[in-house]
């Protein structure tokens, strides 16, 4: 019965939460539209097709209200209100679809699943995102075919990066719009495969003929399991060196799988500057295609100073994603090409696209004291102050206000916003000053 291993299941449900921020995972193909995906895999495995639950797309109406149901969740950082607009049904079903599991252990999986919070842990990771400084913002609704797809932008906290989620909606028995699938900009894949991936090896372990009806990468991946598992472990235990040696032990179908290159992207991160580039660039090389390989190009770019690819990386992602918001990636570069106007203009679109962003303000309030407009700069720390309840510690102490503080703006400003004491400390979150230039980063 699959309830001996509902601690992997209860493992798997945490990593979710990761998996729909940073976008772990993939597969050796390109990304697929999610019913062309399901529909795939069914034609590979067809065992227990009757199991299937029948996926019925909402209308453009229903996407809509969803789309209000999920603001109105976020806007009260209601973790259980958004989890009542996930269908487990439909996600358990995309899971499962296509494995020859008895019907007690598909129960068990279910039981499990929904005991230990499943897909809510999704909802609660969000939650806690939005509780500490980041959001869940509407972008708008995607038509393929007679779908329509809400995309949601999901910007973490303390400038740890951002994501965009495309929610799949089904209309479910009562002819209520919900959430059927998520598919992870990042990851190039519906966040299912990548649960997928997660539970397997539990399923196989109760059932070795399993392992026997996989194919391709799936296959690969279980019959290195193990190699894995340790990978993950010595990563965890941060001998990030002896795990990125140990990934290359791995059958070459694997080292070239998009989920297996996060990882390894992951790990070189915490290697050193070299070896992480040297990822990326093999992302790219096996992954020319995909949505994300943009962003991942700017920090690319960036890191190697190639300014202006980097801003045409960024021109290229918004053509794709249609977001103003991004242009808050390309300040930094602009300022560092002297193309101060677009640079100036980039910082006001993304401030009207997320007006309740904090990042957007300081990277307008980095770029004015570059261009010592004082003026400016007085006026965009008064907003900081009255919209975010920020009181500044004394600013006379960071050398990148100097020459702010030295103006005659700069003096009227601080005498109307007196140094708070630093016993009491700033808002949880928020930084005690605001920085010269801020730009959030990719999630590596």
């Amino acid at each position: 019965m699959f309830h001996r291993y509902s601690g992997s299941v209860f493992a798997a449900t945490v990593v979710l939460s990761n998996l729909s921020f940073i976008g772990c995972g993939g597969t050796s193909e390109s990304s697929k539209p999610v019913a062309e995906a399901v529909t795939e895999v069914a034609q590979v495995v067809p065992e227990n097709a009757a199991s299937v639950v029948t996926f019925v797309a909402a209308s453009q109406a229903q996407a809509e209200a969803l789309v209000k149901s999920i603001e109105a969740a976020v806007a009260h950082q209601d973790a259980a209100a958004f989890s009542a607009l996930i269908d487990e049904e439909q996600i358990i079903s995309r899971i499962l679809q296509g494995l020859n599991i008895s019907d007690e252990s598909r129960k068990g999986f279910t039981e499990s699943m929904r005991s230990r919070d499943g897909m809510s842990s999704v909802s609660s990771e969000i939650m806690n995102a939005v509780q500490t400084g980041g959001d869940y913002h509407f972008v708008r609704i995607l038509q393929k075919g007679n779908e329509f797809h809400p995309l949601f932008r999901l910007t973490l906290p303390n400038g740890g990066g951002l994501n965009y989620h495309e929610l799949i909606v089904s209309r479910d028995s009562k002819d209520q719009p919900r959430v059927a699938e998520i598919e992870v900009f990042l990851s190039g894949e519906p966040v299912t495969r990548s649960l997928r991936r997660l539970v397997l090896p539990a399923f196989v372990a109760e059932n070795a003929a399993i392992a026997k009806s996989l194919k391709g990468t799936e296959a690969e991946y279980i019959a290195n399991i193990s190699t894995i598992e340790r990978i993950n472990e010595l990563m965890s235990l941060q001998n990030f060196e002896q795990s990125l040696r140990l990934f290359t032990t791995l059958p070459t179908t694997l080292q070239t799988d998009k989920s297996m290159l996060m990882l390894k992207l992951a790990i070189a991160q915490q290697v050193n500057e070299e070896t992480y580039l040297g990822v990326i660039q093999e992302l790219d090389a096996n992954f020319p295609n995909e949505p994300s390989r943009d962003l991942r190009a700017r920090d690319l770019y960036s890191m190697q100073g190639k300014h202006e690819d980097a801003v045409k990386a960024i021109d290229r992602l918004q053509a794709t994603i249609q977001d103003p918001y991004l242009a808050i990636l390309k300040v930094d570069s602009l300022i560092a090409l002297n193309r101060m106007d677009e640079a100036q203009k980039a910082a006001a679109d993304a401030k009207a696209a997320s007006p309740d962003r904090i990042d957007a303000y300081w990277v307008a309030i980095g770029m004015q004291l570059k261009l010592k407009d004082h003026t400016a700069t007085a006026t965009s720390l008064d907003e900081v102050a009255d919209k975010f309840g920020i009181k500044f510690f004394d600013l006379t102490t960071v050398p990148e206000y100097a020459e702010f503080v030295a103006s005659q703006q700069g003096k009227e400003w601080m005498a109307r916003h007196p140094a708070d004491s630093p016993t009491n400390g700033p808002p949880s979150g928020v930084p005690e000053v605001p920085p010269a230039a801020v730009v959030p980063d990719v999630p590596k």
